[in-house]
């Protein structure tokens, strides 16, 4: 499903926005309220990073690092340039912000996700569809693929036991682990 909603991304034509946000949304596990706070200057492609600074960080512990994949830094590579030239942008430092010039907020992110999974043939009909899913997603993901550890650090969590709500990771591949 994933690569379902990457492709009606990129085939809707509006360039490497809605690609970028998404991607980078699965990538750190940003929460809404992150993506609405979003600066160009969050942006590392060099290191392959986002840094999220504390006083934009929704919970302001502190500096975090989040590491992006090597699609993500392209598509926020192709994003930034697409940017730069869009007259939209021309007076804000906003990482992405709505066709009406305003920051994304919760509501319109989940609008956005309910659009990209209408494009790619996604039901959503019986499903807990918001946004904050690819949170969700992105910490149940990376329990089952590392550890808890990698988990909590990719996530921003101060205490694990935050973390241990995505330890969903089945017998079966825990068995196969010990094997």
């Amino acid at each position: 499903e994933r690569q379902q909603v990457r492709q009606a991304a990129l085939q809707k034509g509006d360039g490497w926005k809605r690609t970028s946000l998404i991607w980078t949304a699965l990538d750190a596990a940003l929460r809404p309220v992150e993506v609405g706070r979003a600066q160009t200057s969050w942006v590392d492609l060099d290191n392959g990073i986002l840094r999220i600074p504390r006083e934009e960080s929704s919970k302001n512990e502190g500096n975090w690092r989040v590491g992006l994949t090597d699609r993500t830094v392209n598509a926020l590579g192709e994003w930034l340039e697409e940017r730069a030239s869009d007259p939209d942008y021309t007076e804000t430092s906003r990482l992405w912000q709505t066709k009406f010039g305003n920051r994304y907020g919760a509501k319109a992110l989940g609008r956005l996700l309910k659009d990209l999974c209408d494009e790619a043939g996604i039901d959503y009909e019986n499903r807990s569809m918001s946004f904050y899913a690819i949170r969700h997603s992105t910490g149940t993901y990376m329990t089952k693929e590392r550890d808890l550890a990698a988990t909590k650090a990719q996530l921003r969590h101060r205490d694990v036991k935050t973390t241990m709500k995505y330890d969903n990771v089945p017998v079966e591949d825990r068995k196969d682990a010990l094997d």
